[in-house]
């Protein structure tokens, strides 16, 4: 009896430590890889300026990192680090609406950047960043609901 309570345990951590490095081979693989999501009613200036033909995404949840589409364009921002980086149109894989990249296909050096601004402006968010070789500033404003937790509103 204590031969088959011994085997079965022995076979619980098999199959436990099979599965954990099932898990971590499956998150390895998808960790570089980014699902981005359109991001509807955000708002974008180029010099005070509307743009014509842009899209803006983010990944998951949170507003970073951010990838904007300008035209033929990709630029992948990443707020918190303050860095933008341009991506070739051919690294990203449409899914539907959704854009997917590996985070793997970005450029060792980031694009010069300067006047970085973030800023939390009531009824939307609002990143500022200028590109510094080419004297463009960017501004994204990017809705956000109102907290009523606060009981300001």
């Amino acid at each position: 009896m204590r031969d088959l309570g011994r085997f079965i345990n022995r076979a619980g951590n098999t199959s436990l430590i099979a599965g954990l490095v099932f898990t971590i081979a499956a998150s390895t693989v998808s960790a570089g890889k980014i699902v981005w999501k359109p991001i509807p009613d955000a708002i974008l200036q180029i010099d005070a300026r509307p743009a014509k033909l842009w899209n803006l995404f983010q990944a998951g949840k949170k507003f970073d990192p951010l990838l904007l589409q300008l035209g033929a364009r990709s630029l992948v921002i990443y707020v918190r680090n303050q860095q933008v980086f341009e991506i070739k149109p051919e690294q990203i894989e449409h899914k539907g609406a959704d854009l997917v990249w590996l985070e793997s296909d970005k450029s060792p050096k980031p694009l010069a950047t300067s006047e970085w601004s973030t800023k939390d402006i009531g009824s939307a968010w609002r990143v500022r960043v200028k590109l510094a070789d080419e004297g463009r500033l960017i501004e994204i404003q990017i809705p956000q609901l109102p907290d009523l937790r606060r009981g300001i509103y």
